[in-house]
């Protein structure tokens, strides 16, 4: 039975991805770190799949620890075969307004946790599939989330470069999604109002970002590449 590693798994579109992977007959090795509750719920969910589920609490902006979780991992799970690499936090304040620690803490989370992680899924694991969850940000200049912002584009640079290097033995995709969930703490309105920003009038779903990611686990020609799910939002 594959597994499949899920960095923040416990929520959102991390927790969308592990259910869904469990639900394909993955096991799952999941990675949180404040959503312990709904970390644990998350991963009773995944195992009434009939999968084996484990979760690891990891402040995956502590890079030293960051860089020992995959070696954690396979002592505990065989058959890896996939990185899903979707922790990030999204602080909304401009280039002039960004805080020494929201700019260290974005990029160590968002951009140097994934690289470590992919790195060390390299050295020690060697095959498969890296997806890194972007955002449709990236193809745009908003500088209201900035560091937000350069860690996504950086992800995605990261992305291309890795797939270039290690295309014989591991694929590397993104996916970059567009107005799919609300902002937590957003009014009940928020994606009508926004969806009318969005070329096709209309918000996407958890189900259609898990649909990108069947296809690039079953598209075995696709790497390097960026998958944008956003309605042509980017555009």
């Amino acid at each position: 039975m594959p597994t499949a590693i899920v960095t923040g798994g416990a929520i959102r579109i991390g927790r969308a991805m592990v259910l869904h992977l469990a639900d394909k007959g993955f096991n799952i090795a999941l990675l949180y770190h404040h959503s312990r509750t709904a970390g644990e719920e998350t991963i009773e969910k995944a195992r009434s799949y009939g999968v084996h589920c484990k979760g690891y609490s990891a402040d995956l902006r502590i890079l030293e620890d960051t860089e020992l979780i995959i070696e954690k991992i396979i002592k505990d799970f065989d058959d890896i075969e996939l990185l899903v690499n979707s922790a990030a936090n999204f602080i909304q304040e401009n280039v002039e307004q960004t805080q020494l620690k929201t700019l260290v803490e974005t990029l160590s989370l968002n951009l140097m946790s994934p690289y470590l992680l992919m790195r060390e899924y390299k050295r020690k694991i060697n095959k498969g599939l890296i997806v890194n969850i972007l955002d449709e940000r990236v193809a745009k200049t908003l500088p209201t989330f900035a560091a937000y912002s350069v860690s996504k584009v950086g992800l995605k640079h990261l992305t291309e470069l890795a797939a270039v290097e290690w295309g014989k033995s591991i694929r590397v995709n993104g996916i970059a999604p567009g107005l799919i969930l609300p902002p937590q703490d957003s009014s009940p309105d928020y994606l009508g109002k926004a969806a009318k920003k969005v070329p096709t009038g209309s918000h996407g779903n958890l189900e259609n970002l898990n649909k990108a990611l069947d296809y690039l686990m079953e598209n075995t020609f696709v790497n390097g590449e960026t998958l944008f799910v956003d309605g042509g939002g980017s555009l």
